[in-house]
């Protein structure tokens, strides 16, 4: 399980540090991907039905109020997008587990679940 060092941070950087293309950004992921394939990895993607209110909830958490700016939300909005194409062109198992709730125990049943 590696979604957000595989997925986020890399794709957080291409287009934070590097404007990245989404071509670019497929490029990279797939070439990673195909590296690690033979290790049978699986992905499994957290995700939340609001950007803009997980970023604004992460704000207040962390005391960062940046978090919730309109530019930060429409990156955050424009990431996610990226991740949620991505997923169904990798070469090995992946899973999305949506946490409306916060329930984290449920979160990790289903984890669990998904790699058994």
């Amino acid at each position: 399980m590696l979604e957000a060092v595989f997925l986020q941070h890399q794709i957080h950087d291409l287009l934070r540090h590097y404007q990245a293309t989404d071509h670019q950004i497929e490029h990279h992921i797939r070439e990673i991907a195909n590296q690690i394939t033979a290790m049978n990895p699986v992905l499994i993607y957290l995700t939340q039905p609001s950007v803009r209110e997980q970023q604004t909830w992460i704000a207040s958490v962390r005391s960062k109020p940046r978090f919730a700016s309109e530019q930060n939300i429409k990156f955050m909005e424009n990431r996610k997008r990226i991740e949620l194409e991505l997923l169904d062109k990798l070469p090995f198992p992946t899973y999305t587990i949506d946490n409306k709730d916060h329930n984290w125990e449920d979160v990790f049943r289903r984890m669990i679940k998904a790699i058994e």
